[in-house]
């Protein structure tokens, strides 16, 4: 799923959130169904990493003037929510 090939940053942006939410599901399963502990912890590091990134694309977009802050307020409150569960999942798993 692609936003339309605009060269705008703040759709480039907005295609990164998008992009990185995807991934995060797919690499909880990959975590799931991994008999790697390396590359279980590998995966773990990765999550943190999209986890920051979207925070830092919900800063960027609101930096660049986005109007629609309260859709950016409560991608950061979910995130948050998020970010809780996943420290808890996150210390059964590494």
């Amino acid at each position: 799923m692609r936003l339309c090939e605009s060269k705008s940053l703040r759709d480039i942006m907005a295609n990164s959130i998008l992009t990185d939410s995807i991934l995060i599901p797919q690499k909880i399963a990959q975590v799931e169904y991994s008999n790697c502990s390396n590359e279980r912890l590998e995966t773990i590091t990765y999550i943190n990493i999209i986890i920051r990134n979207i925070n830092s694309y919900c800063m960027g977009l609101e930096k660049h003037g986005v109007k629609e802050t309260e859709y950016i307020n409560l991608l950061r409150k979910e995130i948050k929510s998020f970010r809780k569960s996943y420290k808890v999942w996150k210390s059964e798993h590494s």
